[in-house]
């Protein structure tokens, strides 16, 4: 009864400090009562980041002859058939280059690879952190490879910000992106839908943090591909069409979509002209409201002005947030790194920090086949000792992350199955 009367008081507050612009009501303290009823720990590091990706340089020397480009990647490919590429671009014979890569905190061992004109790559290891490497002929070069695929990261959302959240599944919107150096001017963004995990109207957009609208010289979207766009609708909550936006401080946004479930399902109109509102691709259960849908996937080439700037966009500056309406304000929910921003919207009560309360609404995790936890399932708790949710192998669980930054920083490899999508 105690949780249920703190929740209801937050609740009132909260709400009755986001209906009046002269008066901050915000009550710091009584949130993180609240939070930590909810959230999945006794305790959270005080000094939690909620990063799982580094940022690094390398300078890569090249031996081989014939040299097309050379590749930073996750595993030798001449040995796994999950290598994934990390960074690229041309090189010369016995030139080099030097390369900007992100990169998973639990991965250490990474690779350079120089790809000839014939298709042979020659592989020579590199942890991370490494200044230099110098690409030698490998004897393996004329063995089967495997194809590497291009890095992708997934991003989950709980869309119940400033809220805790009920269940804290992180489905509520989630997206995987990859990005490609296309040219010294154009980097190429693949943006893929994956899943709506709730029954409220979302729209997403991406702002490259640091970067001036002005910078850009064009977007362009492959092919002409959108996110779908019923035309009976008008646009609610993103409501300029432009696909390239100013932020509030004129940062560069890339306009994603208007209406996930609309930009999941195309078709997702009922004889109503009403919009179908269900849970898309989170659950098993034969409920009609849990639906399946297709990931739609839109590339855009993002054109610089500046020779060299395209290659600055890392997963560092790549903020995909969500926009919701709550309690007659719009609302963005981003990543830990940029939780205190307003990008579109102007939406907090008083100073921002007043609402960091040290958790996360939004998961960054650099993993192509992370598996997003099932609706109403909590991706990892550590509660009294004992370790629950979707992500709690001892020694590898979301809650021993949450409780401390530096533990279980590859727990996202060990799912349980039935829990997870």
């Amino acid at each position: 009864m105690k949780k249920f009367t703190v929740l209801i008081s937050f609740v009132f507050i909260l709400g009755y400090s986001l209906s009046s612009c002269e008066t901050e009501l915000y009550d710091k303290e009584i949130v993180e009562q609240i939070l930590d009823y909810s959230f999945h720990n006794d305790t959270v590091d005080a000094y939690h980041t909620w990063r799982l990706m580094s940022e690094h340089n390398i300078h890569v020397e090249n031996t081989v002859s014939n040299s097309d480009r050379v590749l930073l990647l996750t595993e030798d490919p001449h040995e796994n058939e999950t290598a994934e590429i990390l960074s690229e671009q041309p090189i010369s014979d016995g030139g080099s280059a030097s390369m900007l890569y992100s990169v998973a905190l639990a991965q250490h061992q990474l690779y350079a690879a120089v790809v000839t004109v014939d298709g042979a790559y020659h592989v020579t290891p590199f942890k991370k952190g490494d200044s230099k490497v110098t690409v030698l002929t490998d004897s393996k070069a004329a063995k089967r490879t495997y194809k590497p695929s291009q890095q992708e990261v997934y991003y989950c959302f709980c869309t119940d910000y400033p809220q805790p959240s009920s269940s804290w599944d992180f489905n509520d919107l989630v997206l995987r992106i990859s990005r490609k150096d296309v040219d010294d001017y154009t980097v190429q963004l693949n943006v893929t839908l994956v899943a709506v995990g709730t029954m409220l109207q979302e729209a997403a957009a991406l702002r490259l943090a640091g970067v001036d609208y002005d910078e850009i010289e064009s977007l362009t979207r492959v092919n002409n591909k959108s996110f779908a766009v019923n035309s009976s609708f008008g646009r609610t909550i993103i409501k300029d069409g432009e696909d390239l936006l100013h932020s509030l401080n004129g940062e560069a946004v890339i306009n994603l979509f208007d209406d996930a479930h609309i930009a999941l399902n195309s078709d997702g109109i009922d004889a109503s002209a009403q919009v179908i509102r269900g849970y898309y691709n989170v659950g098993n259960s034969t409920d009609p409201s849990y639906l399946y849908a297709n990931e739609v996937t839109v590339s855009y080439l993002v054109k610089f002005k500046q020779k060299g700037r395209a290659k600055a966009v890392t997963y560092d500056i790549i903020d995909p947030f969500v926009a919701y309406n709550y309690n007659g304000s719009i609302w963005e929910v981003h990543k830990y790194l940029y939780k205190h921003d307003e990008v579109l919207f102007h939406y907090y009560s008083g100073n921002p920090f007043n609402y960091d309360t040290g958790y996360t609404w939004a998961l960054e995790i650099p993993y192509s086949w992370f598996r997003y936890p099932l609706q109403g399932y909590t991706i990892g708790s550590y509660k009294e000792g004992v370790i629950r949710g979707c992500y709690r192998e001892r020694g590898h669980s979301f809650g021993e992350w949450a409780a401390n930054r530096n533990q279980a920083i590859d727990w996202y490899l060990y799912p349980m199955q039935g829990s997870v999508y």
